[in-house]
């Protein structure tokens, strides 16, 4: 009987720590890595990355980043596929057409490849990360929402403009871009000038 109740007293003590932490992960409203320590990123400690939010465990991880940002640039991109910040567009080692049955995890996401042999390329990595994101423009786009709707893109359909490619969501608002890319360009982060850094 006291084991009975001993049990008990861990089985509830175990599921009050779940629900803490299931409720500290709501109120951060995240669910990424940091891309400096791998662990939980919060909210407060951020930075920005090519327009879009990295999020880091801690400002020391954040001054770590800040400090030499190259050196932690896939797992940032690792990161903002986690948080959907950018999508996933082909095979990010041939360019080919994705496949629903070859991914591989990657943090608290998948990413897809076009074929087996591509898949077993990843999952005999000791680095993925370092794999898939080597030629970012090549599986990826910065671009998440269509430009003319505001919803999200479609990887089938696209626009070509100035040499780069052009998600929408659908037909209609690809006659719509065509028909007038400036109207629309502004909103794409493909052609998002660099700032520039500041004199010293």
């Amino acid at each position: 009987m006291r084991k009975a109740l001993a049990l008990l007293a861990v089985l509830g003590l175990t599921a009050g720590v779940f629900a803490a932490n299931a409720a500290e992960e709501k109120e951060a409203g995240l669910n990424a890595t940091c891309p400096v320590s791998g662990k939980p990123a919060v909210k407060e400690q951020s930075a920005k990355f090519r327009g879009k939010t990295v999020n880091f465990c801690c400002p020391n991880c954040k001054k770590a980043y800040t400090e030499d940002r190259k050196k932690f640039t896939n797992a940032v991109y690792a990161q903002l596929l986690e948080t959907k910040q950018i999508t996933q567009v082909a095979c990010p080692l041939s360019g080919g057409p994705l496949n629903a049955d070859a991914t591989v995890a990657l943090g608290k996401t998948t990413v897809a490849f076009c074929c087996e042999k591509c898949q077993g390329k990843a999952k005999a990595s000791d680095d993925v990360a370092g794999l898939v994101f080597a030629s970012f423009d090549k599986g990826f786009t910065l671009q998440t929402t269509c430009p003319v709707s505001g919803k999200p893109i479609a990887i089938d359909k696209t626009a070509k403009h100035e040499g780069k490619t052009v998600y929408l969501c659908c037909p209609n608002c690809v006659k719509a871009f065509e028909a007038d890319p400036a109207k629309f360009v502004a909103k794409l982060p493909q052609f998002a000038q660099p700032k520039k850094k500041a004199k010293k």
